[in-house]
């Protein structure tokens, strides 16, 4: 029976008490054999100030060829976290290209008018090489709409170079179509009482195809336009020079509208009806020509209220079977 021990500073009294129970223990007799008891390492003396021993237990070595390695996450914990990626460089965008404003320019004197039409009220009368941004357009197309220094105006198409109007859609607020006022009956006086008839004047026999003081020509083209049907020509004298002030009047269906040559702005001798609108009805037959001025003239011509109408040249008529354009209608004053 082998047992190690380390005595660092025993003191007399212990170290007889360990030898007597040495002798005793070597002299007992065993009754019988049994199996040796698992060995447990004896504690460690350990000299305190006093002298006397503390046991301590032996360190345990940590076995050869093994490294003391990082025990694994527990369930529940969070994994370490990993570390982000490197940031990557964001493309710049590519600039969205403006969309080109849509604009007209005028190429004459041309009226500015508060409706697709030449029934409408007329705004004003703008020169040639004015410039207006569009603000939206007609059903037909053959009005833009335009922004009239701050209000709404319309213009004729044919008459404007347009750019960038591809996208423009129908305007959403156009005025209702003026209707003519309904004439009204003027009451008849009664008769007076019956007089002896005064001699009457001799009156001027009626402008006939003979005497006309104006003759129309044979100069005007007619050609198809699906979206406006509208009417222009001259009034000249016999030497082809042009005459403002000489009064043209439209009919169809009854007295439309009077207008003078050169008024308007629109040119000199010029004169020019788009009373529809927009297509004329089919079948529609209109009359145009010359006729005495009532005296001056509004802006836009006169649409009631006419004075004689009676034709002071021959009538130039056409019945409109396809909506069509027709111009140089020239009226020649004797």
């Amino acid at each position: 029976m082998t047992n190690q021990f380390r005595l660092i500073r025993i003191g007399p009294a212990l170290l007889a008490l360990w030898l007597s129970t040495l002798i005793a223990g070597c002299g007992a007799v065993a009754p019988q054999a049994t199996p040796l008891p698992t060995r447990t390492p004896l504690p460690t003396f350990t000299p305190t100030p006093e002298g006397d021993v503390i046991a301590q237990p032996p360190a345990q070595e940590q076995p050869s060829g093994q490294e003391q390695t990082q025990p694994p996450a527990q369930e529940g914990q969070p994994a370490a976290p990993e570390q982000p990626a490197a940031p990557t460089d964001t493309p710049t965008p590519e600039p969205t290209p403006t969309p080109q404003v849509a604009q007209l320019i005028l190429n004459d004197n041309v009226n500015i008018r508060s409706g697709p039409g030449t029934n409408y009220t007329l705004l004003a009368t703008e020169r040639p090489g004015s410039t207006y941004r569009i603000t939206g357009k007609s059903p037909d197309g053959a009005w833009w709409q335009i922004d009239y220094n701050g209000r709404e105006g319309w213009v004729f198409g044919q008459l404007a170079t347009v750019t960038g109007a591809e996208r423009v859609a129908v305007a959403q607020n156009i005025p209702p179509t003026p209707i003519p006022p309904t004439p009204t009956n003027t009451p008849v006086p009664a008769p007076a009482p019956a007089e002896p008839p005064a001699a009457e004047p001799q009156q001027p026999a009626p402008p006939s195809e003979n005497n006309y003081p104006f003759i129309l020509g044979n100069t005007e083209r007619c050609d198809p336009n699906p979206g406006q049907t509208y009417f222009e020509g001259y009034v000249r004298d016999m030497n082809n020079n042009l005459l403002n002030g000489v009064c043209v009047h439209i009919w169809f269906y009854e007295p439309r509208t009077t207008k003078c040559s050169g008024c308007d702005g629109v040119g000199d001798g010029k004169w020019g009806f788009s009373p529809f609108g927009g297509p004329a009805p089919r079948g529609t037959t209109v009359e145009i020509f010359v006729v005495q001025c009532p005296g001056p003239l509004p802006m836009g011509g006169l649409s009631s209220n006419f004075g004689d109408l009676t034709p002071q040249s021959p009538k130039w008529v056409r019945t409109i079977n396809e909506s069509e354009q027709c111009t140089g209608i020239t009226f020649y004053k004797r």
